[in-house]
């Protein structure tokens, strides 16, 4: 097992006992204890990584890098990196269902930093997460932030309350749907489509900040 995962996050442990006990979930009583050191340190690690990277990055204001830092490390983007790198395969729990639990692979892949940290220090944690955050890096492609989020902002600055999102129909077929939905600031609304839910509700925001006079 380890040095299949040693391939594919490429770096080679020097303490096998390291990748083994980060790759042992906390529902196992025995390891409990151990992987959940390694998360709380490599939760931390991953942190100043992506902070550095952003701030060498991108010349952008705080608040956008607070809202890319966010995006960069929240446990989507670390199940998703973990995923990738397969660690769902090998990884161990009291229960076969957790291996798929998002929390579960997110606190995972941060326990796996947290051990190679340990393992090899910061500039090899480095290169691991730079490695497998690639793809969430490159596939940011609105460093401005989403037009949900600032819909909302809009909204929360301005009236102290949040949009309306309201979903009218969901049509087509189950692996192929087609969601329409409404959001409303006060008397001002928009419908807008998508093949889920999440998208339809971007578009929707983006339209209704156009009606307003906002730019996207």
């Amino acid at each position: 097992m380890t040095n299949e995962i040693e391939e594919r996050i490429g770096y080679s442990f020097k303490s096998k006992a390291l990748l083994e006990s980060a790759m042992h979930h906390s529902s196992i009583k025995k390891y409990a204890l151990q992987f959940e050191r390694l998360e709380f340190l490599g939760d931390r690690v991953l942190g100043i990584v992506v902070a550095e990277y952003i701030f060498s990055t991108f010349n952008v204001e705080e608040g956008v890098m607070s809202r890319m830092f966010s995006a960069f490390v929240c446990a989507s983007s670390c199940k998703d990196v973990a995923l990738k790198i397969g660690l769902d395969k090998y990884l161990v729990t009291a229960s076969s269902s957790l291996a798929t639990n998002e929390t579960v692979l997110a606190d995972t892949m941060e326990s796996v930093i947290g051990a190679v940290f340990v393992d090899g220090g910061y500039e090899a944690s480095k290169m691991i997460i730079l490695r497998g955050w690639d793809e969430i890096f490159k596939g940011y492609d609105d460093i401005n932030y989403d037009p949900k989020t600032k819909l909302q902002e809009l909204c929360q600055r301005k009236t102290g309350a949040t949009p309306q999102y309201d979903v009218i129909s969901i049509t087509g077929l189950d692996h192929c749907p087609i969601v329409t939905v409404s959001v409303a600031i006060g008397s001002e609304s928009v419908t807008a489509t998508g093949s889920s839910r999440k998208k339809a509700e971007t578009l929707a925001a983006r339209l209704l900040l156009e009606k307003i006079g906002i730019p996207t």
